[in-house]
Order: C-alpha cells, then structure tokens, then sequence
C-alpha cells in the first residue's frame, strides 16, 4: 500500500477554535455561536427542524468510531412532531466493505478489512457553521456535524418550501484513498447514504482504471426491531397481463421470506421496501421505508471465492449482531448454526445489505505526470449513494400548511 497522505487538518489549526465543554464529549466549534437547535451529549446528537424557527420535527442519532468502518450510525430515532415521540427508523448503518479491484486484475484492496482510522478533522472540513466531534475527551476531533440547506421540499401554486438534513460525516484514511462516508437525515424523515472516493490516485496504477465498491450493512429497526419485513418493488411496462399502453408495479416478499438476494435492473426500478408489520397511517397504510438506488452501475467481480458476494446488489439478512462481513454473505445465508437454511425475514428484526458501486476511470483532471517526474495532484470526490425514503410513515405532505 502506498503512504497514506497528510491529515486532512490537525495540530496547530484548532488552536484557532473556541472550544465548548459537553458533558462526556468534547465539541469544537467552526462557529463563533452555538446553534441552539443541536444538542450534542455522549455522543448522541439531537437535531431540531427548522434551525432557524420553532421545532416541528426532530432527529435523535447515536453514533460511533471504530477503525476499518470508520463512522457507524448506533440508531437514530425519528419524532415527526413535538407533540409525538421518538420512532426508530434505524439500527446499526456502517460500510461493511470497500473493495477497489483494478482492471489489470492486480491489486485488489479490501479497504475496510486493512482497519484504517479516521482523518482527524479541522475547521476547513466544517466550513462555516460545522462542528467538530471526538468521541472521547481530550481525543482530536474526527468527525463533523453539518446542518445543511436541502433546496427544494416542494413548490405548487404559490407555496413553496425548504428542506434541511442533519449531516454527519468522516472521513477514512485509506492509504492514498480517502473516503469519505457521510449519513445525512432529513427533516421529513428521509435518509441519505453516500461515500465518496478522493485522495490520490494509486502511485504505479495512476492510470489504471478500476472500482470502487461501497457496500453497506443498514439494520432497520423501523418502529422497534422486531417486526419488520422486506418486499421486492418493479415496475413492469408493458403489463405482462394487460396492453403495450399499460405499466403495472409489482410486490413480492423479498425472497419469498427467506435470506436471501437479488439484483439491480435498471428497466424494472428495482428497490426495497422495509415495512412494519403493526404499525399502520391512517389510511391503514403499514408504515415502510423505501431503499432507492442511485447507480453507476452493476460491479462483479470473479477472481475468487470472497467476491461472490459482488454477484447480486442487494442481500437481506435476519440480524446476527456479529455479523457485519460484507464477502461473508454466502456464508450467512447458509450457516450451519441454523441448518444450513436460510432464515425467515418476515415480522422480525432484518438487514439490508446493499452494492453501491462507482467507476473510477482517470483522467488528466486526477493530477498531473511531469516528463521524468512522479504523478501529483488530488482526485475530486465520486460519489455513489442511495436513499431511505419513507413511504406512509406520514399521514400526509409533511409541512404543507393545510387548513385543519
């Protein structure tokens, strides 16, 4: 592996911070002022919506370090009023894996496996209004809370509005790779996933394209862990049982109800659904969270055994805490501790196991190579991502201003 780079900002550039004792956590601050809607206690953070006016909405997360994933999300718990109380939407969310296989066929690194630490983290990475967090008193800040203005929630006939999302990121020192792994949770109860790759590019393979595999371990605990189920969601056009003119969505239990795949297909919109078995809208809709992919494309990858796991873009599992190998998924789903069968995923507590891949082909703007000299320069940040969308968790448009 190559030299890892310079810490992103460290040492001497947070003695220009004012920093804010927090019971059990220590908080620098990229701002001169508080933001009176953040509490930040033993590493649970609280964020109000809006910042900037009367609560209407709220997220309550916990979250972790631990070297090779990085940043872990422990839960996070949602509150769609003040007047209501907080709902679990997830469990432990973490990237399993990160696997970048180069087209040579040589190397092939498994990111997350090699344990790298965080970056520690500095005013520049907060911007103006982030804040820096450690997890531990006296320890150098590694990750960064951001409040971040989403653009447009909606606009019809006059009437417009506003998101904003509670961002928390960190950034893992991968050798000439840097990833950045940031978990952003809006205020209508939306969930946003994204790693980005930046760093530099791998000295001797400069310009070898290769992949970078974000493969994500997500336990939703949607309304508590123990009664969630998982559907497979297509669309379907034309309807195999109705004209050319007509489309039809179709629904089935992931797996027929039992651990295991299934693949991306771009023409049917594949996603997932995670509904509560008991919890119901008004409608008498089961309250769900929809994963929606945003995709470069499909990796698969066959040098060996351990990448059989990249053959399929999602795996749902029944959860088994320790349990958190992404290449081990074949394992899982037909371990002997259970029969060698695959367990049941209905009305229980599952996992979602989820391919989120991008394709790094370089190019002049990844640095420069001098005649006789060595490459230099940085890679801007690819991103790949995808979203937890809820699906009548609300009984209505959140926010909109109805009359009654």
């Amino acid at each position: 592996m190559a030299k890892k780079p310079t810490a992103l900002l460290a040492g001497a550039g947070l003695l220009y911070l004012a920093l804010t004792m927090v019971p059990g956590q220590v908080l620098v601050q990229a701002q001169p002022e508080p933001d009176n809607s953040t509490t930040i206690k033993d590493n649970e953070i609280i964020q109000t919506f809006p910042s900037n006016g009367p609560a209407q909405t709220a997220w309550k997360i916990r979250w972790r370090e631990q070297n090779g994933p990085g940043l872990i999300i422990v839960d996070a718990f949602f509150k769609k009023s003040p007047q209501e109380e907080w709902v679990q939407v997830l469990g432990e969310a973490r990237l399993s894996e990160c696997f970048v296989p180069y087209h040579p066929g040589s190397p092939r690194f498994w990111d997350v496996s090699y344990n790298f630490g965080l970056y520690t983290v500095g005013p520049q990475d907060a911007g103006p209004k982030g804040k820096l967090l450690s997890s531990k008193p006296g320890q150098a800040p590694k990750v960064v809370l951001e409040v971040r203005d989403e653009g447009l929630s909606w606009k019809d006939s006059g009437k417009v509005r506003r998101g904003q999302s509670l961002c928390v990121w960190g950034a893992l020192a991968a050798a000439n790779y840097c990833y950045v792994m940031e978990y952003s949770f809006r205020d209508d109860g939306l969930i946003r996933f994204r790693l980005g790759s930046t760093g530099h590019n791998y000295p001797g393979s400069e310009w070898q394209p290769h992949m970078h595999n974000a493969w994500w371990r997500i336990d939703v605990n949607l309304g508590g862990p123990d009664h969630n189920s998982v559907e497979l969601v297509e669309h379907l056009e034309p309807n195999p049982n109705g004209d050319k003119s007509q489309a039809v969505t179709v629904r089935t239990p992931f797996c027929n109800g039992r651990e295991g795949f299934a693949d991306f297909n771009a023409d049917k919109f594949t996603m997932l659904r995670v509904l509560n078995t008991q919890k119901k809208n008004v409608r008498g809709m089961p309250w769900a969270y929809d994963l929606i992919p945003s995709r470069m494309g499909n990796a698969r990858h066959y040098a060996n055994d351990k990448e059989k796991c990249s053959l399929h873009d999602f795996w749902v599992t029944k959860n088994r805490p320790n349990e958190v190998k992404y290449y081990d998924l074949p394992k899982y789903i037909q371990d002997p501790d259970h029969a060698g069968q695959p367990e049941g995923i209905v009305d229980t507590d599952v996992v979602i196991w989820y391919s989120a891949s991008g394709h790094h082909e370089p190019r002049s703007e990844d640095g420069q190579q001098p005649p006789g000299g060595f490459f230099q320069g940085i890679t801007p940040l690819m991103w790949t991502s995808f979203e937890l969308r809820p699906r009548d968790f609300w009984d209505r448009s959140p926010f909109y201003p109805y009359k009654n």
